[in-house]
């Protein structure tokens, strides 16, 4: 997957702004609402080792067949609104499987 389209795909979805994109070769990234970093990459190194370093902890076995990673980083006031939002695109377009450094994979985003 590439990264631009994928992340694309998941903010149109999402339907939610998208303020000071950056990106490099395999991730782009921006604010998508208050609070809101979001990052996708696809194909770098990076993304390989986390898929890699996750995959034997998750027992759907899905996140060893990933090929791209989404991160939404939260900070300060957030609009909930948004991750909720940024949530149900990515269900929408991928086989997600979500994950949280505090919740593992017990995180449930559907709660949003």
């Amino acid at each position: 997957m590439d990264a631009a389209a994928g992340f694309d795909a998941l903010t149109a979805g999402a339907a939610v702004s998208v303020e000071d994109r950056q990106s490099g070769e395999g991730w782009m990234s921006a604010e998508v609402g208050d609070g809101c970093q979001l990052q996708f990459s696809a194909g770098i190194p990076v993304a390989v080792a986390m898929i890699a370093e996750l995959a034997p902890s998750d027992e759907s076995g899905r996140v060893g067949v990933s090929d791209a990673i989404a991160t939404l980083t939260l900070s300060g006031e957030v609009e909930w609104s948004t991750v909720s939002a940024v949530w149900r695109s990515a269900k929408s377009l991928w086989d997600v499987v979500p994950y949280d450094d505090g919740s593992g994979f017990a995180v449930d985003l559907d709660a949003l």
